[in-house]
């Protein structure tokens, strides 16, 4: 009954640049993408404020008549934090709007392409895989373009920034983090090539015991009426168990990132650390720039760390994204000619096959009409008979050029429905 998709066999792991197809669709709100990038500034300046506040409160404060300092320097940390909370606020709700808005559209866009794609491709996939891309992969995207989006910008705002007050504080430390930064990039990018291809194939799996699903709840008369229920709960059980087994590979992939990418920066902060210690008790540098160095650092790894958590959370929206981009990529086997011939006015419901020879894209080998000539006149009364499989379907799927024959013509009202704007020939019909 269920049938695996050929797409899904051997399929190439999807590249982020699978997303690309996604910006169109966010372009169109220009407005609430400035606004998010407004509120992602001033969130991220707010944060890199504090350890600012923190090194003059240690280098100053701390004295006899310091009380007054740090006073002053925690008021405006309290006033930092509200601009903090604020522009948070607008942050989430500006980017995860948006995350929704567009999926939303990206949904109604493939749906609306699926209406106007012919028979042919309908008779090669399957109808419970579409609907899996039309809900699980939206789901997918709406997840990692609404929030994973609003944290990846989020931090990387705050690593930019990060790095920038870093070297401001101390040039001599920050040439050590920079020196480390590839260091720890490359092996993350190498990991997420692995999660995108074990994302992509959890994807597929998932969208098989869906279309599997789909096909038996269809066709359950029929499944009980042969005594397979016992067998279609135990192949839709061997499909859910690959599809776990696909998304538990996935899941270990981006564990495995995580953890390498919280090991390479944690080591790195704390060599940056004891580094700076020293310089301290050598007097090179005051305490209160060690710790304003090390807040930065500490708000660098952790925005790195994050970033690299989104990085896995973005290649499995890749996989979505591509999947969904696939139909909205698929242009209709049918279209109109140009320039398309008009149909003769008035309609009067003559029908002619001249010859006509026709197999199904899916069975080419079996031809289920094949010199088929026959008119009839307007107002005139035919029975095409004969038993199933004999081609009665097919004749009136071909006079609405749901399929184009492969030999011979059709003609309504003596013209040529090959040469006639599909939708005006089915309005006449209809």
């Amino acid at each position: 009954m269920a049938r695996r998709p050929k797409a899904a066999e051997g399929r190439p792991k999807a590249p982020l640049s699978a997303l690309r197809p996604l910006l169109p669709f966010a372009l169109r709100y220009r407005g609430r993408i400035v606004a998010g990038l407004i509120a992602l500034a001033c969130a991220s300046a707010s944060t890199l404020v504090v350890p600012i506040a923190m090194r003059r409160v240690i280098d100053h404060g701390f004295t006899a008549d310091g009380s007054g300092v740090i006073d002053a320097y925690f008021l405006a940390l309290l006033g930092v934090v509200a601009a903090f909370a604020l522009s948070s606020a607008a942050r989430v709700y500006t980017v995860v709007t948006l995350g929704e808005r567009v999926v939303a559209d990206l949904r109604s866009a493939v749906f609306a392409r699926l209406t106007i794609l012919d028979p042919a491709f309908f008779d090669r996939a399957q109808s419970g895989e579409i609907v899996s891309r039309l809900t699980a992969d939206a789901t997918q995207i709406k997840s990692a373009f609404g929030v994973s989006v609003s944290i990846l910008l989020r931090n990387l705002f705050l690593f930019v920034g990060a790095i920038a007050m870093m070297v401001i504080t101390s040039p001599r430390l920050s040439v050590m983090v920079l020196v480390a930064i590839p260091v720890i990039v490359f092996p993350l990018i190498l990991s997420g090539r692995g999660v995108r291809r074990r994302s992509r194939a959890a994807q597929d799996r998932l969208a098989e015991a869906s279309a599997y699903a789909a096909e038996a709840v269809g066709a359950v008369r029929t499944m009980q009426a042969f005594g397979r229920s016992g067998t279609a709960a135990a192949r839709f059980a061997a499909a859910s168990e690959e599809a776990y087994g696909a998304a538990r590979d996935s899941i270990r992939a981006r564990a495995l990132l995580t953890g390498v990418a919280i090991f390479l920066i944690s080591a790195s902060v704390v060599g940056v650390m004891w580094y700076g210690a020293q310089g301290v008790l050598t007097h090179t540098m005051t305490g209160g720039e060690l710790s304003q160095f090390v807040l930065y650092a500490v708000f660098g790894a952790g925005a790195l760390g994050q970033l690299s958590e989104v990085y896995g959370d973005l290649a499995m929206s890749a996989g979505a994204a591509e999947r969904l981009t696939e139909i909205l990529a698929t242009e209709p086997a049918i279209r109109a000619p140009i320039p398309a011939l008009p149909l003769p006015e008035p309609p009067r419901g003559a029908v002619t096959f001249e010859a006509v020879r026709f197999a199904y894209p899916t069975r080419p080998g079996h031809t289920a009409l094949d010199g088929l000539s026959f008119a009839a006149a307007p107002g005139e009364r035919i029975a095409i008979v004969g038993p199933s499989g004999a081609g009665k379907s097919t004749v009136f799927q071909l006079l609405l050029r749901f399929y184009d024959p492969q030999g011979g013509r059709i003609l309504v009202d003596d013209a040529d429905i090959a040469q006639v704007d599909p939708e005006a020939l089915r309005a006449r019909i209809a």
